[in-house]
């Protein structure tokens, strides 16, 4: 499907982005509005249950064309089956697209799948801060480090499906003192520079209060906040600098929780990317604008994509 008829096919999509506590939905209008629903109580008791409310709160969005579902973990590119996911353990292995056909009532080929982050960044390249921009990164500072990668303005998801993990480059090693991540690695993005990251060192760094209030105090005057935010910014350009040397990009969009202190982390990443960039000039860092909602948008525009 073209990118015009992406924007007006006279049909509905339903995008689905389900999380470790709640699945958030919406729809793609034929008139080209993107109507938000209520999002809803992730359930995780089994994989049965999960499929069962996923089914029920999709229907309440009416007849559909076509459904997108993204969640975090890693799908083998082409087929509906999450291979990995570090917080939805219990639906590892099952068939997602044919579970939620056979209650929808519906073809399997009006279902697609997607890692979250991919489907975020793909969201917010169609409608969000990348709009008219064919090449880039997006990450995601939230309780982990996501990523996804548009080249071409095609998402990029790889053979395996593992394309744009940014938040599992290792950034210091396991015998510089990396912490250990869930993955099994050490130094990971992720342990370095999401938000439960950030919370952890703060509190090793004897900082009080809540993540917002020491991102509020680094904003406001020099101290031991900004010198820790600056600290977080500096490993994170250290993972952004391989996607530059790599990919030859020059603009990152950066979403989650942290991501809203963009401002006091950017000198920090700055700093590194200037150093550990090869030959390229220094690239853009810029806010996410959809928020919450860029993981179903991207899910719905998937959908549209497919159809």
């Amino acid at each position: 499907m073209s990118a015009q008829r992406e924007q007006t096919d006279p049909k509905r999509y339903l995008g689905l982005d389900v999380g470790g506590t709640q699945v958030k939905a919406g729809v793609f209008e034929p008139d080209g509005s993107r109507v938000a629903g209520e999002p809803q109580d992730t359930q995780l008791a089994s994989a049965e249950g999960f499929l069962d409310a996923l089914a029920e709160q999709a229907k309440r969005y009416g007849s559909v064309d076509g459904v997108g579902l993204g969640m975090p973990g890693v799908f083998r590119t082409g087929t509906g089956v999450l291979q990995r996911s570090s917080n939805l353990e219990v639906l590892e292995g099952v068939d997602l697209i044919g579970g939620l056909a056979k209650r929808l009532g519906c073809s399997p080929t009006a279902i697609s799948v997607g890692n979250d982050a991919n489907l975020a960044a793909f969201g917010e390249q169609g409608f969000g801060a990348g709009i008219g921009i064919d090449d880039l990164v997006m990450v995601t500072l939230g309780t982990g480090v996501g990523g996804g990668i548009v080249l071409g303005g095609r998402l990029v998801t790889g053979p395996g499906g593992k394309a744009g993990e940014i938040g599992h480059v290792v950034v210091r090693p396991k015998d510089a003192g990396g912490p250990p991540c869930k993955c099994g690695s050490f130094g990971c993005l992720e342990v370095l520079a999401s938000a439960d990251a950030a919370t952890r060192r703060a509190r090793e760094a004897g900082l009080a209060g809540s993540l917002k209030e020491v991102c509020g105090r680094a904003r406001l005057a020099p101290g031991p906040e900004r010198d820790l935010l600056h600290a977080i910014g500096r490993d994170l350009g250290s993972g952004l600098a391989y996607a530059v040397t790599l990919l030859d990009l020059d603009l990152f969009l950066v979403g989650g929780g942290l991501g809203q202190s963009l401002d006091v982390l950017l000198p920090g990443a700055l700093e590194t990317l200037a150093e550990r960039s090869y030959g390229n000039d220094a690239p853009r860092l810029i806010p996410a604008q959809l928020g919450n909602d860029a993981g179903w948008i991207g899910a719905a525009r998937m959908a549209a994509i497919s159809a």
